[in-house]
């Protein structure tokens, strides 16, 4: 267990848009008379962001790693899952301690791959289009059933746990890959070591990217592994662009070698208009980085710095700390 925080915070420094003013009064509330909240807006320009860190000492945000630095700034909390940006940025040199949002947008993007999922398989994007042409008819072939098909999810944090029991609800097959062996899991039939990738993707219907987007998972589906899917599979990307092969994947798509894509993320965000992706057919949905919005992400968010705002005060270990 890492080494609790020792100092009580003269100032806490709120910079989230989403917060609403039940947001912020709760977190007063948890506070008390212990420190003082200062609330900035997300995009508040650099030199009025920085100077608002000179004064805190914690924040609750996403300012760039070196504007922390030569700050009185001790915890960081940041409001997403990914903390590529401050790795290796000498927080922990300065002795900043940084927590992610782990947890915040399980259940939405969860929800999301489902309805990816759905709307693929029930072929929902061609139906809308017969809709405004006003075209009443039915697609052939007829689609598959996901009862009964098999769920490869790549990636069992928080986010893929939630996703795997969606999956097992609908009588779908679920199989994890770790990194490592670790105890089972209601929702998962079977767990799946990474070195053994290729022969799970042989095996699967369904193929969820829930990983994190760290550097061991950047092109993780290689060439070499996409094309190990079956031609009637569908992926569904709610993980990073930077972990597939892309050009490989537009072709596998072009080529009809996979059934469609689910992506919510890209390589390149917002993804350029001269992207090939964008010709792609029904079989393919892009949905902008969107997957984990939804009404109760902000409310899971602010339950979150408020316990970390009060572990950080009472002196004890930091829930979700990653430095």
């Amino acid at each position: 267990m890492k080494t609790a925080l020792r100092m009580s915070p003269k100032r806490i420094l709120i910079a989230v848009d989403d917060f609403t003013t039940s947001h912020l009064e709760r977190i007063q509330q948890t506070v008390g008379n212990r420190a003082e909240l200062v609330v900035l807006p997300q995009n508040a320009p650099e030199t009025k962001y920085r100077a608002a860190l000179r004064n805190a000492e914690v924040a609750v945000g996403w300012p760039k790693a070196d504007w922390l630095i030569d700050t009185p700034v001790k915890f960081l909390q940041i409001g997403s899952s990914g903390w590529d940006d401050y790795q290796n940025k000498g927080l922990e040199e300065h002795g900043i301690a940084l927590c992610n949002g782990r947890g915040k947008y399980s259940v939405g993007v969860a929800e999301h791959a489902i309805g990816m999922m759905m709307a693929l398989v029930r072929r929902i994007p061609a139906h809308v289009r017969d809709k405004d042409e006003r075209k009443f008819r039915r697609h052939l072939p007829y689609p598959s059933e996901i009862a009964g098909s098999t769920a490869l999810i790549v990636g069992l944090g928080d986010i893929g746990t939630e996703l795997a029991k969606r999956c097992k609800g609908l009588e779908m097959k679920t199989v994890a890959i770790v990194r490592r062996p670790r105890e089972p899991s209601e929702s998962v039939h079977e767990m799946v070591l990474l070195a053994d990738l290729k022969t799970a993707v042989q095996q699967a219907d369904h193929i969820f990217l829930t990983m994190p987007g760290s550097v061991e998972n950047i092109n993780l589906f290689s060439r070499d592994v996409l094309t190990c899917a079956k031609p009637t599979a569908y992926l569904y990307n709610l993980s990073r662009g930077t972990t597939i092969d892309e050009p490989a994947l537009f072709e596998l798509l072009r080529d009809n070698k996979l059934a469609g894509a689910g992506l919510d993320v890209t390589t390149v965000e917002p993804l350029p208009e001269d992207s090939p992706l964008w010709k792609l057919g029904d079989n393919v949905l892009i949905t902008g980085h969107s997957a984990g919005l939804s009404t109760g992400h902000t409310d899971r968010f602010c339950q979150l710095v408020c316990r970390n705002l009060n572990l950080y005060l009472t002196e004890q270990s930091l829930e979700n700390r990653v430095l």
